[in-house]
This record gives C-alpha cells, structure tokens and sequence, in this order.
C-alpha cells in the first residue's frame, strides 16, 4: 500500500508540474503576443514573474490539496490492508479505524464485523477444543486416535498410566509399530477393513500383571461417509473378571460343600433302607454318621445366612456394654471338650478393663470361630495362648497355637470364602471354609481390625483390637 501510495504521488506530482509549466507557456504567450505587443520587455519580465509565481502558488496549493485527498483515500486502505494481514497470520483481534460511510469507511467496517466474528468462532472453538480434551484426558477409559494413514495422533491420560508409556512413544508413530499387543493392532485393522465398531474383551500383560480389558474400535467418518481414522478405547474390567471368577468360584465350592453331607445322608439312608438297619450297630452307626452330616450341613447353610446378611447394608450390630471376659470365658467352655480330646493346654491372661461397647453374640461368634480353628489345626499334646490385654482406648485380643502354620502367600487369601489353605484336612476336621469370613465381616463391622501372622510348622497368631467406645 505505500509502495502505491508513493507512486501514486510521483505520478501526480509529473502530471501536475507538466501540466503547469504547458499552462505557464501558453497562457504567457497568449497574454505577451495579445495585451503587449507594444510593453517594454521590463514590462513583459514582470507579467512573467507575477505569472510564473501565481501558478507557482496555484501550483503548491493543488499539490497539497492531493495530498490530502490522497491521505483520504489511501489511509483507510492501508487500515483495511493491515487488518486484513493480521486476519491471514491468524491475529483475529486486530481491528482498523472506522471512517465516514463511504466505500472506504464501508469497507473497514465490513473488516471489523468480519475480525470480530471470526475472533468469536475462535473463541468458541477453543472452548470446545478444551472441553473435549479436558473430557479425554479424565476419562476413567483409555483412548488412542488414529488418523487415515494409521498414525497415532492421541494418547489419553488413562491409557498412558495404565500402560506405563510415554507421549512420544506413540505420538505420530505407526499403530503397528507402536503397539506391542498383536490382537489390538489385529482388531484395528479389522476396523479398517470393515469400517464398522469392532469390540473383543482381551487379556494383555502390563508389567508383570495380567489385566483383562474390554476394547472398542469405533471408525471415524466425515459427512461423505469417507474414513477419516479408528478411535480406540480401553476398558478396564480386571476387577469384574475378579467379582465373576469370585462367583463362579462361590458357587462352585457351594455346590461341592453341599453336594458333600447331601450325598453322605442319601448314601446312608438308602443303605438303611436296604437291610441294613436289621443290623443294630450298623443301625447305630449310619444313623450316627447322618447326624453328624446333617449338623455339618446345617452349620454350613447358616453360616451362609449369616455372611449374607452380614453383606447387606441394612446389617446392624446390637450395640450394648460387653465384659469381654465373660464372653471369652463362655467361648472357652463351649470348647473344653475339644482340647480336652487332643490334650491340648488352653491358657488365657486378662489383663486391665475389659468393657467395651459391642454386639455380644456377634463377638461370641468372633472368639468361637478363632478359638475353634487354633483348636482343630494344633496337634495333639499342643497349647494354645490367648492374651486380652487393655489398650489406651481399646482392648486387644491375641490368640496362638503352635499347630501347622500358614505359607506367607497363602496368607492374604485366608479370609475369602470357601478358601482352604490344606483342603483335604480342612474338610476333614468338619470345617465350612466360612469362618474367618464371617470373623473378618463381624470385626470390621465393629470399626476393629484383624491381623494374622503365621509360619509354617510354627503355629499361627491371630490379633484383633476393639475400640472401647462406638466411632460415629
């Protein structure tokens, strides 16, 4: 714009100056040949100069009035010529200043309306671009976008935590060479190649880890149904494959554990039936054994009522002052004949107050179940110790035997339902699989908490510490 400007003035200042000098010529030739023929020549030098500096004057005048007129028209052009730039380098907040309504000041409004709307659409944009990364990246679900030519253009934060990698160890690389799974690159080219959602649950390693995930690969089309790419997106379900194999395995051990007295007591029975109780000690015998199935099956069956009601939400504990003494003591009677059987020594120690707020039963329940099972895996002519000592504010139970001990991997296992660390001989000593269960659900349910520590061969040791009074 200034380069026009500039050779715009020169062209006018040309113009101007031949068109005077001609003027000057002809108009002094014109006065000189008609008004003074007969003038003395100093008359004629003065027409000259009068002549040569009105126009000189006339001359300036005019040079200054296109130079304003030239400001006029060129600086509103050179106002839009710049915004205009601003508006191609991608500045939409430029603006220029709005002159009168001609077409020039039409125009630099024209220019001002365009710069503001498309300062609007870029807001709006930017709006809209944050919000949808600000959505990906806190997604609870891992994402990868992949352009047309099978470049990965997105990485989620999902994705890249789950997976341990780095932005740049997939960003613009090919999906092929930079995913290590070889059925997730197989189910993105059977996205591209069917350009329909492909969805397969997979099992891939992460670390050292075997993590189930179920993956969607949707295409991207554009409005000509054209593909423009594959979204890939990770879902987590290791903790579902988790609950489903914890059913599928409750209901298995159910099965088996009732499948056990229930064939026992048809066994029998039908061996009655067939003559055998004609033969008093057989009699006597069978009829003995279908008692003690009968119990084991009740036991397991009201165990199962109590852990299912124990993991409603509704479950609520009969909140009383409890002497902790008398409920050990009671549990200790329930279970002298047992150790007496094996000759195993029972010792106990009090130590402090013993009062604290609880349900009684459900703590019975608790201390039977534990003093039970030290009772059962301690051999014959083996001790167990159990100390109830006073805590600042709580009471803490800890129960030993020296019976055959649990390996350190089994040990956090211990607590699931049905989960036996030596089946053949837990199923032998009458156990459901239920009990430490039931213990871990009742101590939790009392705001205390349960510890185990065990070695093999050595015996075992179970604490449980109870707050004195009720947390709200």
């Amino acid at each position: 714009m200034k380069r026009f400007r500039s050779r715009f003035l020169n062209a006018q200042f040309v113009i101007l100056f031949l068109v005077f000098s001609i003027l000057v010529v002809f108009i002094g030739n014109l006065f000189e040949g008609i008004l003074f023929d007969n003038a003395s020549e100093e008359a004629l030098s003065n027409m000259w100069l009068i002549l040569i500096l009105s126009f000189t004057g006339a001359f300036f005048i005019i040079v200054y009035l296109s130079l304003r007129i030239s400001n006029q028209l060129t600086k509103p052009l050179e106002g839009a010529l710049n915004v205009a730039n601003e508006l191609a380098s991608g500045n939409f907040k430029a603006r220029t200043y709005e002159y009168k309504l001609d077409e020039t000041g039409q125009l630099s409004h024209a220019l001002n309306i365009l710069a503001r709307n498309l300062q609007n659409m870029t807001n709006s944009y930017e709006i809209q671009q944050n919000r949808l990364m600000t959505l990906i990246e806190n997604m609870d679900s891992g994402l990868i976008l992949i352009d047309s030519k099978g470049h990965i253009n997105l990485v989620n934060r999902f994705y890249k935590e789950t997976f341990h990698i780095k932005t740049e160890e997939y960003l613009d690389l090919l999906y092929y060479e930079a995913l290590p799974y070889r059925e997730i690159i197989r189910l993105v080219e059977e996205t591209l190649l069917v350009e329909q959602t492909v969805r397969k649950q997979v099992e891939l390693q992460v670390g050292i880890e075997m993590r189930h995930f179920d993956v969607s690969g949707a295409p991207i089309l554009n409005h000509d149904e054209k593909l423009k790419g594959v979204v890939l997106v990770f879902h987590d379900i290791t903790e579902l494959k988790k609950l489903e194999q914890m059913r599928k395995d409750f209901v298995a051990n159910v099965s088996h554990e009732l499948k056990t007295p229930v064939t026992s007591l048809k066994g029998f029975a039908e061996t009655l039936l067939d003559g055998a109780m004609e033969n008093k000690a057989f009699r006597t015998r069978f009829l003995t054994i279908i008692l003690n199935e009968s119990d084991r099956l009740q036991s397991l069956i009201q165990d199962l009522l109590d852990l299912s009601k124990m993991e409603q939400k509704h479950f609520a504990l009969n909140w009383q002052d409890v002497d902790l003494k008398e409920v050990i003591d009671d549990c200790l009677l329930m279970t002298k004949s047992k150790a007496d059987k094996k000759s195993i020594e029972v010792e106990i120690s009090y130590n402090g107050d013993l009062q604290i707020k609880g349900d009684a039963n459900r703590l019975k329940q608790v201390f039977l179940n534990l003093i039970a099972n030290s009772i059962t895996y301690t051999p014959e002519g083996g001790s167990v110790r159990i100390f109830v000592n006073e805590e600042k504010d709580a009471v803490q139970f800890t129960i030993s035997d020296n019976g055959i001990g649990i390996r350190q991997e089994e040990l956090p296992r211990i607590f699931e339902r049905f989960y036996r660390v030596d089946r053949a001989r837990s199923r032998n000593s009458g156990g459901t699989g239920l009990g430490l269960a039931i213990v871990k659900h009742l101590v939790e349910a009392h705001q205390g908490q349960i510890a185990v520590n065990s070695q093999p061969g050595e015996g075992t040791t179970f604490v449980i510490t109870l707050n004195k009074e009720r947390q709200y």
